[in-house]
């Protein structure tokens, strides 16, 4: 019994301010660097709960999204300027898996906001930002499947 209120706790810390972000709406630069912005930090955060071999994989995802973050202030600066987005800590006793879990789902949605902005993107510099963006985050994927097997 305790261990399915921990989870329901684990749910409650990163499920409700990952939520916040997940129903964002319409996709933007600024919705965008959020999603990326707490998925890069909060899988830093995983990496250092996570056993050495998973640990490393998640470090390198969450470079990937550092990365991908650090494109789209490239092309539009005002992005840097909003306040960070972050999911909390993660107390001894969480679950790993629910919380990657969370982080997955902010990967998945910034994915498919990156895939809409390329279809309405107004400039070319704004199509191959979002190409090296959507590049940044199929690897920072690949790390997430890697680091779950």
């Amino acid at each position: 019994m305790r261990a399915s209120r921990e989870v329901g706790q684990m749910a409650t810390r990163w499920s409700v301010p990952a939520g916040a972000l997940l129903s964002g709406g319409e996709p933007t630069w600024t919705g965008l660097s959020a999603l990326l912005d707490a998925a890069s930090h909060a899988t830093l955060t995983l990496c250092l709960a996570a056993p050495l071999g998973a640990g490393v994989d998640l470090a390198f995802a969450a470079i990937a999204l550092g990365e991908a973050l650090d494109e789209a202030a490239w092309l539009h600066e005002q992005v840097r300027q909003q306040p960070p987005a972050r999911l909390g800590p993660l107390h001894i006793g969480d679950d790993l898996d629910e919380s990657r879990h969370v982080v997955e789902q902010l990967l998945t949605t910034a994915t498919a906001h990156t895939l809409l902005m390329i279809d309405e993107a107004a400039t070319p510099e704004e199509v191959a930002c979002l190409g090296r963006v959507l590049r940044r985050l199929l690897t920072a994927g690949e790390e997430f499947a890697r680091a779950a097997a």
